[in-house]
């Protein structure tokens, strides 16, 4: 122990007597320790703990899994449900959650409210009790029994003043009265930020379907039940399901995550995988930095080394001295990393749209905590030995009587292995760089690039209409009438349309398809298309061209003969060699409807949805109980949304009008987790070219302060100051190249991977490699050239003189 303490004062003082090294050092720790600890508290909050439960390792979610899904976690059936909870044992609180949003009216002021149907056993599988009254009971799954509802603290808070008396009390939620029988605990809002819940009863004509998947299932681990028990028990009640119902069933499985991983979204992965790999990278590039440093400073002291061991000091203790050192130097960059790490996490929580937030567990939860101070010593104290192990050999190493008969100057040896580590430096710079770049160019062409439509001037909006108040077609066609009517007339109001979903506004319908005059599709795989039903005029008001024939009029009414609009890629696709003008395509298993129209292709969703085959019916034939409002203005859209609102309002005084926003913000929310991807990339890629481009600086200042006597007399002997400049200019460039040229290598072999990480927003493209690899070396002959200016202003009597 007092070894270790004479060891740590020696190492301090060594720092105290170099400040501007121990503090370049620190800074340059602390920017990569810092990335590192941002993204370990993302991953921490978003995949280690994400939901603030009491056992949350023993809760799971049970998905479905089948050829034709479109994710690999699927909603469940209420039959295949029902089934599982009455035969699987390894799991307790089987319980079943199905989105519902709700309408709110309280006090005449009508509001959107998120909320779920959930089974009885909701609150138990999770471990969570009301906080107020009482959760849900089996006889609340009785269908007609089931009016009753469970309110989140913010919403009590917030409509009902926090009032107790609440509690058994009835309110309107679509149009129905429901009795409030509990308050769930302060920030409990699972799932998706949810504001209420209410039981799941199945009527008579649902509980016995399994051809419908629409069921999220969690659960909780049974006492003394292991996780593969509950999933082998699953697996061997899809087999016995399939074989019972093979209609439904058949091809189809189960697999079984813990909560954690199971609502994990799937592009969250990779992206995750990706900054943390990034944030790697920044960290390598620093460690290098201060390993060229450290060998520096190792340069200047081997004839200190040299005495020592001169006068027997053991290599052993001056190897463990020296990387006693560079843990005090990690030690310092610990607290500014934790600041940078707060600054980045605070700048990723306020950029974050407050009703995008909801759906991304534990991101509200971002910030420092004691697991992230814990990691950032561990990371500091493996970085520490990282950068420190190989100066400290290099130290050691040192041969006792050449290095006196030197006088301390530095072996070529050692420039080789500072060469070695700038070209490193840059090498992995530069794939770090156009990864960066792709993702930033793939994200600026999905917000700003081409959709298909006009998206500015476009104030979007959503509405639902409760089933109580609207049971029919005839209902919904005249509050959807009056609807665009009463918009029309607003000020500022150029034209207003309506449609079931709006693109970049989340969600979708799709239907499948059967062509007339072609061959049977696969029963098992049926053709489908995005399923559009609009208002006439929708697409005039969206600037959505027609290509050939027309698009939806007034004259296509519920009694006139039922007519669609293709999209280009929907024709080309069933079409390649026909016109689509005039054949018919029946939708749904149901209805056969005539072509009247090819219209262009739109990006519905970046993720998913990009020109995807797309029918457009008049919603006068087919009515929706949800849809979007979309109105195009002369001007400023929001100035006219108090208008719009107010409208829609004198319509039905009772329904809430939600998700009012431009065109515009619903590009920016429905690509924000784009928009984050490319920022971090960017902020990491910046952090790298930086530390590329001052770890050659310092190696080029290195050296031309090692070579100032030989430059003086160079300067002596005739050389001009120009001679100098391209001396030293041709050392930076040489290393430079080098390591581009391996970075580019690099990025080509890497360029499948990138694109996989990037969720294919962007391709690799040739010309972007070498635009960026053109940035590096800019970058880093810069970086060279102050050096090189510093190097031709010698004075060679100076120089000589000093020498």
């Amino acid at each position: 122990m007092t070894t270790l303490l004479n060891d740590i004062r020696y190492g301090w003082r060594g720092l105290r007597k170099r400040p501007l090294l121990t503090l370049t050092v620190a800074g340059t720790l602390a920017l990569g320790l810092g990335a590192n600890a941002a993204i370990f508290n993302v991953i921490d909050r978003l995949v280690l703990r994400p939901f603030p439960f009491a056992d949350p390792d023993r809760v799971v979610m049970v998905s479905e899994t089948g050829p034709g899904l479109d994710f690999k976690k699927e909603t469940t059936s209420p039959a295949n449900f029902l089934d599982w909870r009455a035969q699987a044992d390894s799991l307790t609180a089987l319980t079943a959650m199905a989105w519902w949003d709700a309408n709110l009216l309280e006090k005449n002021d009508p509001e959107r409210v998120q909320g779920y149907l959930v089974s009885a056993d909701y609150f138990d599988a999770l471990g969570v009790h009301p906080a107020l009254g009482r959760g849900f009971v089996k006889d609340d799954e009785t269908f007609g029994r089931h009016y009753v509802v469970v309110l989140s603290d913010a919403l009590w808070k917030r409509r009902f003043d926090g009032d107790p008396s609440i509690v058994g009390r009835s309110i309107t939620i679509d149009g129905q009265p429901y009795t409030v029988i509990g308050i769930a605990p302060p920030r409990f809002q699972f799932p998706d930020g949810s504001s209420l819940w209410a039981p799941l009863a199945f009527d008579p004509k649902t509980a016995p379907r399994r051809d419908a998947r629409f069921l999220t299932v969690v659960g909780h681990l049974a006492p003394g039940r292991t996780f593969e028990e509950a999933t082998s028990q699953m697996n061997v009640l899809a087999v016995r399901l399939a074989q019972q119902y093979p209609d439904a069933n058949r091809d189809h499985g189960v697999h079984v995550y813990t909560l954690s991983q199971g609502m994990l979204d799937e592009g969250t992965g990779s992206i995750l995988s990706m900054w943390q790999a990034s944030a790697f990278v920044v960290l390598l590039i620093a460690c290098a930095n201060i390993a060229n440093l450290l060998l520096a400073r190792a340069a200047e002291r081997r004839r200190d080394v040299a005495v020592r061991l001169a006068l027997g000091a053991s290599r052993g203790r001056i190897v463990r001295e020296l990387l006693t050192e560079s843990v005090l130097l990690a030690c310092v960059a610990v607290p500014p990393a934790m600041g940078f790490a707060w600054a980045g996490l605070y700048l990723m929580r306020i950029a974050m749209p407050a009703n995008i937030i909801r759906f991304v567990p534990g991101f509200e939860s971002l910030g420092p905590d004691f697991r992230l101070l814990a990691f950032t010593l561990a990371l500091a104290f493996l970085t520490a030995c990282i950068f420190g192990i190989l100066p400290a050999f290099q130290a050691a190493r040192s041969r006792v009587a050449e290095t006196l008969k030197e006088g301390g100057r530095s072996a070529t040896g050692r420039q080789f292995l500072r060469r070695a580590i700038v070209v490193a430096e840059i090498a992995i710079a530069l794939p770090l760089l156009v990864t960066a770049g792709l993702g930033v160019l793939g994200t600026n062409r999905f917000l700003n690039g081409p959709q298909g439509y006009d998206p500015d001037g476009l104030l979007t909006m959503k509405l639902v209409l409760p089933e109580r108040k609207y049971p029919d077609d005839a209902t919904r066609r005249r509050f959807i009438e009056r609807a665009v009517q009463e918009v029309s007339t607003v000020a500022g109001v150029e034209r207003a349309s309506i449609a079931n979903n709006l693109p970049a506004t989340g969600g979708n319908s799709s239907r499948t398809i059967e062509i007339d005059g072609h061959p049977p599709a696969d029963p098992k795989n049926p053709p489908s298309a995005d399923n559009r039903l609009v208002t006439s005029g929708y697409l005039g008001v969206m600037r959505i061209p027609i290509q050939r024939g027309r698009g939806v009029t007034d004259a296509d009414r519920e009694d006139t003969a039922p007519v669609v609009v293709v999209s280009e890629s929907m024709a080309r696709k069933y079409w390649p060699d026909e016109d689509p003008i005039g054949r018919r395509v029946k939708i749904g298993g149901k209805d056969w409807v005539t072509v009247v129209g090819i219209c262009g292709d739109v990006i519905q969703d970046w993720f998913m949805r990009r020109n995807a085959p797309t029918i457009y019916r008049p919603i006068a034939q087919a009515p929706s109980d949800y849809f979007g409002v979309v109105v195009r203005t002369a001007g400023d859209p929001t100035s006219a949304a108090a208008g719009v609102r107010a409208a829609l309002l004198r319509v039905d005084p009772d329904q809430p009008v939600f998700d009012m926003m431009t065109m515009r913000r619903q590009l920016h929310e429905r690509t924000i987790g784009l928009q984050y991807l490319a920022s971090i990339m960017a902020t990491f890629a910046i952090l790298a070219l930086i530390l590329a481009a001052v770890g050659l600086y310092a190696v080029i200042a290195y050296f031309v302060a090692q070579r100032r006597h030989e430059i003086g007399l160079r300067m002596a002997l005739g050389a001009t100051g120009g001679d100098v400049v391209r001396l030293t200019i041709g050392q930076a460039f040489r290393l430079t190249v080098v390591g581009t040229a391996i970075g580019f290598a690099l990025s080509l072999a890497l360029a499948r991977v990138m694109e996989t990480a990037l969720l294919g927003i962007a391709t690799s493209d040739a010309k972007v490699f070498a635009a960026f690899a053109g940035v590096l070396m800019a970058a880093a002959l810069l970086a060279g050239y102050i050096p090189a200016r510093r190097a031709a202003a010698i004075d060679p009597m100076v120089a000589l003189r000093a020498e």
